[in-house]
């Protein structure tokens, strides 16, 4: 469970399947392997089951994992854009009692979320669970650019060229974290450049 002082910074719970529902999709992109294992082992008593994975993901978890729930329909992506793509069409039909679960990388499962609201699926629908890289997304402030793939606390941005310092705010609206100015007051005077986010 990643934890935090910043209020804004989301708290993860390891995936659990919710009883009520009547459809499930386990949407994964960049767990780790023992995160699979828990989210197929947690889902693998409800029904009907659907697993959306990025083609890469599964091919790393080997032959085990593809029948760790024999019974799931499994909707395997190229990438995570393609996925999302699909995700947001086949949401905008889908009916009242769906639960969705998103596994990944923090990025990733808060698209899941974005996707999901878009389509009209209630917020308590749907279950994040953090695995994989700590790498950000981070909103620079100034320009409006989103920076993806952000390991250190200091980012150029791919906008406006400014050297962001990546605060511990999370925006849910946004899925990011805030970036701003690091030598905003002190032109060219910039803090260490720490490797945080791997």
């Amino acid at each position: 469970m990643m934890t935090s002082t910043n209020k804004s910074r989301p708290v993860y719970a390891p995936l659990e399947a919710d009883p009520r529902g009547t459809q499930h999709w386990l949407v994964i992109s960049g767990a780790t392997e023992a995160a699979r294992s828990s989210a197929f082992s947690a889902l693998s008593n409800v029904s009907p089951l659907e697993v959306w994975s990025v083609e890469e993901d599964m091919a790393h978890a080997g032959a085990g994992a593809a029948c760790a729930v024999p019974n799931a329909v499994a909707h395997r992506f190229d990438g995570e854009d393609e996925l999302l793509g699909a995700l947001g069409v086949a949401l905008r039909g889908a009916r009242v009692g769906l639960r969705v679960y998103a596994l990944g990388t923090e990025p990733f499962i808060w698209s899941v979320q974005q996707v999901a609201a878009l389509a009209g699926i209630a917020l308590e629908a749907v279950r994040l669970a953090h695995s994989g890289s700590l790498q950000r997304r981070v909103y620079c402030i100034h320009c409006r650019t989103m920076n993806e793939g952000v390991a250190t606390n200091l980012v150029p941005c791919a906008g406006c060229g400014r050297h962001l310092f990546v605060r511990d705010h999370f925006s849910r609206r946004l899925a990011a974290f805030m970036g701003v100015q690091a030598d905003a007051e002190v032109p060219g005077e910039l803090p260490e450049i720490e490797h945080t986010y791997l």
